[in-house]
């Protein structure tokens, strides 16, 4: 057998090996609650999207962090040293670390579990990505993911305190208003009326100093599920580059998908609707 023949071998077998693997644990019952559900679920998804990439060892890394999740033996966000990363993704990780584990040391994985899940998978999946520094938009889409999950996440965590009289107030919970930018049928073009409202956006969050923008996509319920997280994530990523041209920093703005779920308005299935087709920006300030 020639080496080209040997190595093409030895690459399915790898990638037969790493699916079996995936399958394996994916099956596991889940020892816990919305948190551990959460890290088995989002670390199988990276676990086959990098066996798909030829990348096995980052494979079998969020294969056996999903198995510890099943097993009721979570890990936490992978720590800062265990990549070779380059200072330009190292700064803006470290903050994101820092504000992640603030979050699971207040207890938003037995409070919040699921957003708890996301950011933990999203900011792990950026960890991966800024190490091999290789496709930028893999980079963003991770990055934006978890500051969209660390945005939402932080909004569920505040409660107001009640507190005695002689105590200072409890500081208020993050103000928020929404922007909506409509899409025509099929489209993920920005239209004219879409960047004035993102002007809008941009105009009112630098005016108010906003602290987090988070960006969530939809769909209506024409077509595919698969094809509409696909479209709204296409959608975000159109809103985001907008504001991002407007000058709004990268690490103020989250990505959030939900495709065809969380629809403005109900309708059944393969129905078209205009006013799902939509992005929605919500400035925190």
């Amino acid at each position: 057998m020639s080496l080209k023949l040997k190595l093409i071998a030895l690459a399915a077998v790898a990638g037969l090996l790493g699916a079996c693997s995936t399958a394996e644990v994916a099956k596991l019952k889940v020892n816990g609650g919305a948190y551990e559900k959460g890290l088995h679920q989002g670390y199988i998804k990276l676990a086959d999207a990098e066996y798909a990439e030829d990348d096995w060892p980052d494979g079998d890394i969020f294969v056996d962090r999903a198995r510890a999740a099943a097993m009721g033996k979570p890990t936490g966000p992978e720590a800062l040293s265990a990549r070779k990363l380059k200072p330009k993704h190292a700064k803006p990780l470290g903050d994101a670390r820092k504000r992640l584990m603030a979050a699971l040391d207040a207890g938003s994985g037995k409070a919040h579990g699921a957003l708890s899940a996301k950011a933990q998978v999203a900011f792990d999946c950026w960890m991966q990505e800024a190490e091999e520094d290789m496709q930028p938009r893999h980079i963003d889409a991770c990055r934006n993911d978890f500051y969209g999950q660390m945005a939402l996440l932080e909004g569920a965590m505040y409660k107001p305190a009640t507190v005695k009289s002689a105590m200072p107030a409890p500081p208020a919970a993050p103000r928020k208003a929404a922007f909506t930018v409509y899409f025509g049928l099929d489209s993920a073009k920005v239209s004219k009326d879409g960047a004035a409202v993102v002007s809008q956006a941009v105009a009112f969050a630098k005016k108010n100093k906003a602290s987090n923008i988070y960006v969530t996509g939809h769909t209506d319920r024409a077509g595919s599920r698969k094809y509409n997280e696909k479209l709204a994530m296409a959608r975000a990523s159109a809103v985001v580059k907008s504001l991002t041209g407007m000058k709004v920093k990268k690490g103020l703005i989250g990505t959030v998908v939900y495709g065809e779920d969380n629809l403005e308005v109900q309708t059944p299935d393969n129905k078209k609707e205009g006013r799902n087709r939509r992005v929605v920006i919500s400035v925190l300030y």
